[in-house]
């Protein structure tokens, strides 16, 4: 096949701020009935994964699948900051992306593909959205909670660093955010909505109900799923209509320089045949 047509524009999210959208679309106007919103990841891994993820966008298009990739209010080259934006902001910010989708690519019927974070939001606007088809999650973020606390460990480790290289700065907790204080982690600003806002949905996408198809996907360089995948694969793999796999590749999401990663690409290209 050739390749697929990019088309990039801007669309209204939430707040009315302007959110950055690219729409792939099947070359040759062969297009399917369903089409793909992809949800990306939270702060660094964003970045990092975004290589990967333009590789995906266009093997989708490519077998006929209209693909929407845009990024969140305060995030890539949209509208807004960390500092103005919330779990809710993105929730309205995916609901304009699927609107925007199915007028674009002329669709009915949507799969919100979700990498880590974007994972447990797609599982979550799926739960108030009929017109979502199925779901794709790569390594799925599932405890909000206990994500946002885990980035913000990278600030601890990184001031307590400093402080043993003769450096000043102060090891944030918590309780800060209590104090309306702002923490900066690896350049992301954390403010204190936006952490309650994880911690307010804690592992609401791991309780949504699983009732429409869905591929998980463990992604790392083991040969089984991390005990923290495998237990949510337990909970998810409970549906009838719900497909949890393992694939050993690099997590490239993590790091820097992973260019390629095309095992998952390929495992969810089959799945989304058989739709």
């Amino acid at each position: 096949m050739g390749e697929s047509l990019e088309k990039i524009f801007f669309f209204r999210g939430s707040e009315r701020r302007r959110l950055l959208g690219v729409l792939y679309r099947p070359p040759g106007g062969q297009s399917r009935a369903t089409g793909i919103v992809y949800c990306h990841p939270f702060a660094e891994e964003q970045n990092m994964a975004h290589a990967v993820a333009v590789k995906a966008c266009r093997s989708f298009s490519e077998q006929g699948f209209p693909v929407l990739r845009f990024d969140m209010s305060g995030s890539g080259d949209s509208e807004g900051t960390l500092e103005d934006v919330t779990v809710s902001s993105w929730m309205e910010d995916l609901q304009a992306a699927v609107k925007v989708l199915k007028a674009e690519a002329n669709v009915d019927r949507v799969a919100l593909w979700g990498l880590r974070l974007g994972g447990g939001l797609a599982r979550l606007h799926a739960c108030d959205d009929d017109s979502v088809h199925s779901l794709i999650l790569w390594e799925p973020v599932l405890d909000l909670s206990l994500h946002i606390r885990q980035f913000l460990r990278r600030s601890t480790v990184s001031r307590i660093m400093a402080n043993d290289a003769g450096g000043s700065a102060p090891v944030p907790t918590d309780g800060q955010f209590a104090k309306g204080h702002t923490m900066s982690v690896i350049g992301y600003p954390v403010a204190p909505a936006l952490f309650d806002s994880f911690c307010a949905v804690g592992q609401q996408p791991l309780r949504c109900p699983t009732d429409r198809p869905t591929l998980v996907l463990s992604i790392s360089l083991f040969d089984k799923p991390s005990a923290t995948m495998a237990g949510m694969m337990g909970v998810l793999g409970s549906g009838a209509a719900v497909r949890c796999d393992h694939i050993e590749a690099e997590p490239f999401w993590d790091r820097y320089f992973r260019w390629e990663c095309p095992a998952p690409i390929q495992h969810s290209l089959q799945w989304l045949g058989e739709r």
